[in-house]
Parts: C-alpha cells; structure tokens; sequence
C-alpha cells in the first residue's frame, strides 16, 4: 500500500447471506466508497460497472482493470467492496495487491438458512451457489497472503444485536463507531442494479432487524436441499473454528 492511500475493506460472504445488510450499514456510515460484487459481476457477465453519485458509470472488463480501479479510488479515501462467493475468483486474486493489502472480513450465516433463501430467489441454483466451499478458498488465501488479520461477523448476531454487533466490529477494524449507520432512508441502491431483485428486503428497510418467513421448500424437506447442506456444511464448520473467538 502507497504512503497516500486510505484503508481498503473486503467483505465476503455466501449469497443470501445478510451481508447486504451490512453494505447499507456501510454506505449509510457517508466515509466509504462502496463497491458491490465486482468480482461476482466480472465472473458473471465478464464486466463491472461502478456506479456512484456525481462520476459517471465506469465500466471494468477483468480483475487487473478493477484492482487499478480500487486504488485509484483509495488515493481519495477509504474503500468497501462486498462480493458473494458463489464463483471461485482464486485465479483472480492469487498474488494480487488487492488480495494483501485489505482487512478482509468473512460474513458466516447457518447454511441451511442461506440454502433456504438461496431456493426462494433461484430455485435454479446449484450446490456450488451456496457459496461456503468457494468462500473458504478465499479464506485459505488471505490467510496466506493478505497482511491483516481476518474478521468474521456472525450474520445471527447481526440480527438479533446490530448496535452491539456493529460496535464490536468497529472496535476489531480500527473504525470509529457511528451509531447513526444503523438507520438509513429506504430504497434501492444504484451500486446493487443487476442484481436488484436478490435485495429487496435490504431496500424495504430502515435498519437491520429480524424477517419472519416460512419457506415451502427447505432443507429439511427437500432431498436435492438437503444434499447442498451436507457438502457446505463442513467448510462453514471450518470458517467457523478459524474465527474462534474474533466472530463478532
């Protein structure tokens, strides 16, 4: 990292797995600049257009574009970029400065949770699309790589304490804590355009706070379900005996 750049943070997560959520946590803090699923766009349809208010539209067309990117973005202040690991982007990050350089932070959710919501919005999904194999990949890598010492929030506790679970992560992140984050005005966002439908609760809402649902099709009730829970189960077994204590 160069004398002038400011701080780059890198979320991970399985889809459906509440981390948008905490994007708008994030963005409603007003010092970072948000980028969401940019690998998972580049992986998806071979670009990423990164939209923010008053620049216009930029579109990248591979990793190295993208890194370039983030550290021209990072020259003007502090950087968030959330990404959903239902692709493998080790090719992507193997020995990148992106991969080294930032405090990565890994959201861990209960897999039959994410494979029922996962289900509801793509009944089409794959068990690769869980996300927690390709999601402990990454987390081999910035383990091996990346300078900071990871972070993991736990999406259950987000839920069920957002004040206290956002304030422990601050504390963990070197960030101050900004109460007021934990509310922001409705609607969508123009960073999540592509992939709007998968957020609609996240663009219903004010704040962070339980949803009850009741899903028809799950994993205690769905053999095909059932099997994506026993091949993700193990790697979330291991992401969560890597975050020991440091889950928040």
């Amino acid at each position: 990292m160069t004398a002038t750049a400011h701080r780059l943070f890198v979320m991970w997560a399985p889809p459906r797995s509440l981390s948008t959520a905490f994007v708008r946590v994030m963005a409603a803090r007003g010092d970072f600049t948000i980028l969401h699923e940019p690998l998972c766009d580049l992986a998806a349809c071979g670009h990423f257009v990164h939209r923010r208010a008053g620049a216009e539209p930029r579109r990248l067309d591979s990793a190295s574009a993208l890194f370039e990117h983030v550290e021209r973005l990072r020259r003007d202040g502090p950087v968030f970029i959330k990404d959903t690991c239902e692709y493998d982007y080790r090719d992507m990050l193997d020995g990148a400065g992106y991969l080294r350089e930032a405090t990565h932070i890994f959201m861990l959710r209960e897999p039959a949770s994410v494979i029922n919501s996962h289900y509801h919005i793509n009944p089409e999904m794959r068990c690769e699309d869980v996300g927690y194999e390709h999601l402990a990949r990454v987390y081999d890598l910035v383990r091996l790589q990346a300078a900071a010492r990871p972070l993991f929030i736990d999406a259950e506790r987000l839920v069920l304490d957002p004040a206290g679970t956002v304030e422990r992560f601050c504390d963990s992140a070197g960030l101050a804590h900004l109460p007021e984050s934990l509310r922001w005005e409705g609607g969508h966002l123009d960073i999540w355009e592509r992939t709007k439908r998968w957020h609609l609760d996240a663009a219903n809402s004010n704040c962070i706070a339980p949803i009850e649902r009741q899903y028809a099709v799950r994993v205690d009730n769905h053999e095909q379900l059932r099997g994506f829970y026993h091949a993700n189960r193990p790697f979330y077994d291991y992401l969560c005996q890597q975050a020991g204590s440091v889950r928040t």
